[in-house]
């Protein structure tokens, strides 16, 4: 009988797989994207995104330092404590994120038969995403 411990760590290993397809320069979902992407729904201040990301701070302030070099985030300091900053997400950041988001949906849609199949995967996806939302850490 399976048991849900091996299916998470099936799916932990699927996912990591399919995240790491190569195309082009390489993985579609790097963490750049996934930063971008976590940025795109609200600012992130450094400890959100250390934790999302699952990074230590030097790490993460090496990839901010670069993604904001590159135009793609912005820093911005508080105005009430200048020591508290957030990540905003610029128009260059958006496209970016918008040009990987379809590379992706090019690539899964191509799996699928019918936009039936398709959504019915969409909704899949989202009850996984509602169960795995309840393990804590």
């Amino acid at each position: 009988m399976d048991r849900i411990g091996e299916k998470l760590i099936e799916l932990r290993i699927a996912t990591r797989q399919a995240c790491n397809f190569a195309h082009g320069k390489g993985s579609f979902v790097t963490l750049r994207t996934k930063a971008l992407y976590l940025i795109s729904q609200k600012p992130c201040s450094p400890l959100d995104l250390m934790e999302k990301l699952c990074m230590v701070k030097s790490n993460l302030a090496l990839l901010c330092n670069k993604m904001v070099k590159d135009g793609v985030i912005v820093k911005v300091k508080n105005s009430d404590d200048k020591r508290v900053i957030s990540y905003h997400i610029t128009e260059k950041g958006e496209a970016e994120l918008n040009r990987t988001l379809e590379l992706i949906e090019k690539k899964f849609k191509g799996l699928f038969g019918s936009d039936k199949e398709y959504r019915e995967g969409l909704d899949k996806f989202d009850v996984l995403l509602d169960l795995l939302s309840f393990i804590k850490s």
